[in-house]
């Protein structure tokens, strides 16, 4: 289940492993453990997993390891289909429901606070990344599609300010890079709107790159949702239209498909501190655990 790549191995990566499932949570239910429709992860700041499941409408956390720790519910939702969780480094939860507003939880599951501004507007938000100022980048469906930098006073839990980067086509997931690049992804949820791609928007917060529709000689994406970055710099794509992920290293030079088995709507995913790759597996009613990886030892 894994080759020799010799491209990949100057990037740090000896081996590459693919469909290597380690790990499977879930199956379809609303008791414990269980999901009915799971869009979305993130790693809290103790190194567990929080699994948004839009169907039920609630936050499972589970350890790395995957073992199962709590739930709480965070609400309703003004639009089903849209929505993320996201984790600060204090050990907050943040949870978007495709309203005008982020809902703020505690790492033990209680509502603190619903950040919004009358002077703010994303009326239709999707996507949550944090970056490392500990401002919110939140993706928006109003007016085509749209990326707000929130800054965010903590303490008073307040919207103190908020950037807006137009000209996107329905953004999706978003991910931050170590250089506070932006990954977002541009799907196809409810038709063809145009996207089909990744966009990276640099730190100056103007776009740096495009990937797709098509990108390598034989690959392209269809309705790319879920992205997330490594602690090397490596990126992955979830594509719900083609029930894959792809990998590119840090500067998308390099791609290889790592899973490609056995996914149907891949959605949210992220990298465990332990180096295992989480997908969420929508219409599996799962939560998937993979390696991708053998680190060169110099």
């Amino acid at each position: 289940m894994h080759r020799f790549n010799k491209d990949w191995k100057l990037s740090g990566i000896q081996r590459i492993y693919y469909n290597t499932l380690v790990k499977q949570l879930g199956g379809f239910g609303s008791e414990v453990g269980k999901f009915t429709w799971p869009t979305s992860v993130s790693n809290t700041s103790e190194g567990d997993l929080a699994v948004r499941d839009s169907g039920n409408q609630q936050i499972q956390v589970f350890s790395e390891e995957g073992h199962y720790k709590h739930t709480f519910a965070y609400g309703s939702e003004s639009t089903k289909c849209l929505g993320d969780v996201a984790c600060t480094s204090e050990g907050l939860i943040l949870v978007t429901d495709g309203s005008k507003g982020i809902k703020v939880f505690s790492r033990e599951g209680e509502l603190i606070h619903i950040l919004k501004s009358s002077k703010a507007d994303w009326k239709h938000s999707y996507g949550l990344a944090v970056l490392k100022s500990n401002n919110i980048a939140v993706t928006d469906w109003t007016d085509g599609g749209k990326i707000h930098i929130i800054a965010v006073d903590w303490r008073m839990n307040a919207v103190l300010k908020t950037n807006v980067i137009d000209g996107l086509q329905r953004p999706e997931y978003i991910a931050v890079t170590e250089a506070e690049d932006l990954l977002v992804s541009e799907g196809q949820l409810f038709g063809q709107k145009g996207g089909c791609c990744l966009k990276i928007i640099d730190s100056e917060r103007a776009l740096k790159k495009t990937i797709g529709p098509k990108y390598g000689e034989d690959f392209n994406f269809v309705n790319p949702s879920g992205v997330c970055v490594d602690k090397s710099g490596n990126f992955f794509v979830a594509d719900r239209g083609k029930n894959n992920v792809t990998m590119f290293n840090r500067d998308s030079s390099l791609s290889s498909l790592v899973v490609t088995q056995d996914l149907e709507g891949p959605a949210g995913i992220t990298v465990t501190n332990n180096g295992l790759l989480v997908v969420t597996d929508c219409y599996h009613h799962s939560v998937k655990l993979y390696k991708y990886k053998q680190e060169l030892i110099l």
